[in-house]
């Protein structure tokens, strides 16, 4: 009978990484990182300004078809509550485009204080953002400004505290016109005037 000495020795297979494979699946990862966040920023940034434009040609549209009810009815001066257009309760200056909803009173400015340009953004747009004028925690903050005929929507998502002048991201409409553009100090827009 032949006795066998027992393989104390043996090599047993580790079942885990080495050091040189987790340094290469850390490179890899950190490099995919590297050109996906910039990417994710890039299509955060695409969808906003998409965002923006599409409000901007909503405000556009609402504004000609409010000319046009101004127009088709042979109004000559300022309108309250114009029928025929939404609700009934749009407002036009003295030329047809729309200076807010349910403004009561007889001067050209939008709205009736700060307040008038979110309830025009509301009155133009179905299912708007939501957006406030007197702070930074709704998806945009309004200002009225020149003269109380230009509403400027700066858009706060993104963390940005910039006022009309210096948001990033803004969506303007100007009631002695009836446009409506995208500007900020981003570079893919040009800066507002």
């Amino acid at each position: 009978m032949i006795f066998s000495k027992p393989d104390t020795f043996k090599h047993v297979t580790s079942k885990g990484f080495t050091l040189i494979e987790l340094v290469v699946v850390i490179a890899i990862v950190t490099i995919i990182a590297t050109v996906a966040i910039p990417k994710f920023a890039e299509l955060s940034d695409t969808a906003e300004l998409a965002q923006a434009k599409s409000i901007a040609s909503s405000i556009r549209s609402g504004a000609k078809l409010v000319k046009l009810t101004f127009d088709t009815k042979s109004f000559k001066t300022r309108v309250q509550n114009l029928q025929g257009y939404g609700d009934g309760t749009i407002d036009t200056n003295n030329i047809g485009y729309p200076i807010g909803s349910n403004k009561g009173n007889g001067n050209e400015n939008i709205g009736v204080g700060n307040a008038g340009c979110p309830l025009l953004w509301n009155a133009l747009l179905s299912n708007p953002p939501s957006v406030a004028h007197n702070n930074n925690n709704q998806s945009y903050r309004s200002y009225r400004h020149t003269n109380n005929r230009v509403c400027s929507f700066v858009y706060r998502v993104s963390g940005d505290t910039g006022n009309r002048n210096t948001g990033q991201l803004v969506v303007r409409y100007d009631s002695r016109d009836g446009t409506a553009t995208v500007c900020g100090r981003r570079s893919d827009i040009p800066n507002c005037p």
